[in-house]
């Protein structure tokens, strides 16, 4: 029987296992030289079109993994992962917005911010690197990294040299992250191999050379390089944007007809697969992804090729906090992403191989040369779980709200031009009296309750394309509420240049505008979430609010939070914020990962937009597996 061949065999080869460092197994191929000693990089063979690693050719072999998306405890596991099973090359995206502090400054430090640390620990476990600083990433991930102060101007245009408030904005990062990664080079004996110069530029409707070049000039004055792209395999994400001496990154290149393309754009440099999926992400509302056989075969022809690849997502990690993006290409319905970016990778949200693993790594072994031989793979990351409790009435969600805005607005502002990202705001109109009438907004973004005089009349929902609702018949003049929630920036299409939070536009009441409205933030930022006293008593009307448990915890493992019972907000343990819950799917489980607990007591903090009374909760060992049961669905299959 082949090893992986069920979801109990991975399970013993777990259990079977040591956690093996750099230098547990004898005879270990070290495809990295020690540390500290420069190597030459490039490209040569036939035609320049193959990758030469001290003079010879050189196969990526590629996991994306992004350390942002990952507890900064666990990269040194999930590098491993990656390393026992053949691969040789880490792939990582850097998420500018999430590295850029409000006072301008940058964190590149503290938590999994440390990008210098997560090359370090690359480079020490043996793995080369293709670094992908941006800046923009895509990546499923908010605004697609970049910052979403950009959008206060309404004419706002990114990824050009068009706007200067964009081109200033990304000069600064880009300089930032530079000094950062710069003495990882491996020209300077550090593991970075290549830098990605744009990413799928060729997708964008906007194709602005200059911006390419700009970007090429910037990274080799900065003495970066070599350099690659990342691009659709067709005629029409390759034309225009290929560079001279830049190599061709396919998203994805799975066949001989991928490779001839990209060859006759660029002739004379190499060409990868520079993001091979082995699934696909998920939004909010969609069925699960369901895993299948043909990434698997993907990598036994590349393999047989000996072409290069890098798995996208080899580990896909969580959209913690207000990081998951959206997608909305062209006039289809606004999608937003999944707090769990899992993505039927073959190491799970957890760092759990699956059966795709375990056959991708028969494949790749079995083509390495016999004295190549890798690390076992690291024992499971232990799991705990955690018995039902009920968490605590703490406040409504309407009973803790910070000043209003002074003034009032003709038309309502919104979120990005006072500096808020996501989160929720509050907007308030006065309606005069009439018949029933139709309220429409020209942009509800992304979730909203609309109350008149403080009765909940209905919810809107952008998926649904859903910017009206049916205002009751007044005999005086009403008050007007309406919560908006913003959920993900759009992450891709230029599309993202008008995805601003909140309401954007006119709001109509039977065709005519309403206006006076006053604001009210509620970021939901981590402190004020902590720090939010004890209200009075739930509403009777508002719908919403705060829970608050505290639980004691022996020893601290992963766990995974069942919100099932739960229907749609946030939940922060010890004030880091785990992500937004939605009942409608498919994810009704949050990863809270063992470093994120402590040892004694540990409190949850619940933000529901619906819910007033507490329900129970409580953590599962597995995302897919009840307690006291045996596992037996395949790991990528259940939520």
């Amino acid at each position: 029987m082949k090893r992986y061949a069920c979801a109990a065999g991975v399970a013993a080869l777990m259990a079977s296992a040591a956690w093996a460092g750099p230098d547990a197994v004898t005879n270990v191929e070290r495809p990295l030289p020690e540390k500290g000693t420069p190597v030459r990089f490039g490209f040569g063979g036939e035609k320049n079109q193959e990758f030469m690693l001290n003079g010879k050719p050189f196969q990526l072999r590629g996991a994306e993994m992004h350390p942002q998306r990952i507890p900064r405890e666990y990269w040194r596991h999930r590098i491993r992962m990656a390393r026992a099973m053949g691969l040789n090359t880490v792939a990582f995206y850097t998420f500018w917005n999430d590295f850029e502090q409000p006072d301008g400054s940058f964190d590149f430090r503290t938590g999994n911010r440390d990008i210098g640390e997560f090359l370090k620990i690359c480079q020490e476990e043996g793995m080369w690197v293709l670094f992908r600083p941006g800046p923009y990433v895509c990546g499923e991930w908010d605004f697609g990294g970049i910052p979403s102060y950009l959008l206060k101007d309404p004419k706002a245009k990114i990824r050009t040299t068009e706007d200067a408030n964009f081109m200033k904005a990304q000069t600064r990062y880009l300089e930032a992250i530079a000094k950062v990664a710069e003495p990882y080079l491996a020209k300077h004996g550090g593991p970075i191999l290549m830098t990605q110069l744009e990413n799928e530029y060729g997708s964008y409707q906007r194709k602005d050379r200059k911006y390419l070049e700009w970007l090429h000039d910037f990274w080799t004055k900065k003495g970066f390089g070599p350099f690659y792209m990342s691009d659709g395999a067709s005629d029409y994400h390759l034309k225009d944007v290929v560079m001279p001496g830049v190599a061709i990154g396919l998203d994805p290149g799975l066949d001989d007809g991928a490779w001839n393309v990209a060859n006759k754009h660029n002739p004379d440099v190499p060409v990868f697969s520079s993001e091979t999926y082995p699934g696909w992400l998920r939004h909010w509302g969609e069925g699960n992804w369901q895993p299948t056989a043909r990434t698997v075969q993907d990598v036994r022809w590349f393999m047989d090729k000996g072409r290069s690849f890098s798995l996208f997502m080899f580990h896909g990690g969580t959209n913690f906090g207000f990081t998951a993006g959206a997608n909305r290409n062209g006039n289809d319905p606004y999608q937003p992403d999944l707090t769990s970016y899992d993505y039927g990778a073959p190491v799970d949200e957890q760092g759990r191989p699956t059966q795709a693993y375990g056959q991708m790594r028969d494949i790749i072994l079995k083509k390495l040369p016999a004295d190549a031989a890798v690390p076992q793979v690291p024992a499971q990351i232990p799991s705990v779980e955690i018995a039902e409790f009920t968490p605590a009435w703490h406040a409504g969600l309407w009973d803790n709200l910070p000043n209003t805005f002074s003034g009032t607005f003709d038309t309502p502002p919104y979120f990005e031009q006072w500096g808020q990202n996501q989160g929720i705001a509050i907007y308030k109109a006065q309606l005069p009296a009439g018949p029933a009438e139709k309220l429409v907004m020209e942009n509800m973004n992304d979730y909203a309750q609309v109350y008149v005089d403080g009765k909940l009349i209905g919810t809107l929902d952008r998926r649904l394309r859903q910017n009206s609702i049916d205002i009751p018949a007044r005999t005086q003049n009403a008050e007007l509420e309406i919560l908006v929630e913003a959920m993900g920036h759009v992450n891709f299409h230029i599309n993202m240049e008008s995805d601003r939070k909140g309401l954007f536009g006119a709001v109509k009441l039977g065709g005519r505008d309403v206006k006076g409205w006053k604001v009210t933030p509620l970021p939901l930022d981590a402190s004020s979430v902590a720090k939010a006293p004890k209200g009075k008593a739930p509403s009777a009307n508002r719908a919403g609010a705060h829970f608050r448990a505290e639980i004691d915890i022996a020893q601290p493992k992963d766990t995974f939070l069942d919100m099932s019972k739960y229907t749609k907000g946030y939940v922060w343990v010890n004030g880091v914020n785990m992500g937004r819950y939605w009942n409608i799917g498919p994810q009704l489980r949050l990863y809270i990962p063992a470093p994120y607990l402590k040892p004694g007591k540990n409190r949850i903090d619940i933000i529901d937009l619906h819910d007033t009374a507490p329900k129970p909760l409580r953590g599962m060992p597995e995302r897919n597996k009840e307690p006291g049961t045996v596992q037996t669905k395949n790991l990528n299959n259940a939520w």
